[in-house]
């Protein structure tokens, strides 16, 4: 029996002997080192959509390395925004790239990598840019149907500030209004006759004020705001001014010359232009009411150019 356990031994004792240590496929066998200056990468920063962005660094590694890169956002071996190939394989390698920050908002991963000849990882450095929004975003506001009694009712909105207004507060603000909202009531009257059901309606401040003729506004100064209805693009695929503007295009605003849009539902897009220039879009999350009650509204979110 004892041979039998000097015989394991010495097997174990020469695969111990032949054993070889290999490094970790995911270990990181390279430094990046970020160089100071001017408008530099020196780590995590925050820029504006379209801002320049420029990488000076140095990349020191253990092997040998024959690509050095700069990926975007990468998954594996993808994403590459920049690549050498380095003329002999080095073990050191400064370079100074200038990128274009994204145009849409949100925080974007940039990595400093290096492969050797065979495209094998050797090691990176990741640094994370934040593009700031170029566009105002306002969430969950109500607009209520206006009311006769107390005239409280926040039924106004300026797009540009996220602001609402009642009919109290909204003369010493007309200015700054853009939309108004009521409920038509008009069909009601010819149950037969489903086709002038105009229900919730989204008018801008030139239009004639027929939606409220309980509402004196012959003083108030009225907006001329561009407006359309669309179904297109999805609202949460518009991430920046230039997408606001370029989707505000395929609304035709300046051709359609609509002053209010009638049957508004959950699922409208309304593209505006606003007086002084502001492109942007308000999505219907969803309405209440099915009448000129005062406990009527829609609820919106709003995306509107700084």
């Amino acid at each position: 029996m004892k041979k039998y356990f000097a015989g394991a031994a010495l097997i174990l004792g020469l695969f111990t002997a032949c054993e070889k240590k290999v490094d970790p496929v995911n270990g990181n066998f390279a430094t990046v080192t970020l160089n100071g200056g001017d408008k530099m990468v020196t780590g995590p920063m925050t820029v504006n959509p379209g801002d320049s962005i420029t990488f000076d660094f140095t990349i020191a590694t253990k092997v040998p390395m024959k690509f050095v890169s700069i990926q975007k956002n990468p998954v594996n071996q993808t994403a590459f925004v920049v690549r050498d190939t380095l003329k002999t394989m080095a073990t050191t390698y400064s370079a100074v790239k200038t990128l274009k920050a994204d145009t849409a908002s949100g925080p974007f991963l940039y990595r400093i990598v290096a492969h050797d000849s065979a495209g094998t990882y050797i090691g990176s450095r990741d640094i994370v840019i934040t593009t700031n929004p170029d566009f105002y975003y306002y969430t969950y506001k109500f607009l209520r149907v206006p009311d006769t009694t107390g005239k409280v009712n926040p039924c106004y909105i300026s797009l540009v500030t996220g602001d609402t207004y009642s009919y109290s507060t909204g003369a010493a603000n007309s200015a700054k209004i853009d939309l108004g909202i009521a409920y038509d009531t008009t069909g009601a009257y010819t149950p037969t006759n489903t086709a002038d059901d105009v229900k919730f309606v989204v008018y801008n401040m030139d239009s004639a004020q027929a939606a409220t003729p309980y509402y004196d506004l012959s003083s108030w100064t009225k907006s001329k705001t561009l407006i359309n209805r669309t179904k297109s693009p999805a609202f949460n695929t518009l991430l920046s001014g230039g997408g606001l503007r370029s989707a505000a295009k395929t609304a035709n605003l300046s051709a359609s010359k609509i002053k209010r849009i009638v049957n508004v539902v959950a699922g409208d897009l309304i593209f505006f232009q606003t007086a002084a220039g502001k492109t942007g879009c308000m999505t219907i999350n969803y309405t209440n009411g099915s009448s000129g009650a005062a406990d009527s509204f829609i609820n919106v979110d709003i995306k509107v150019e700084r």
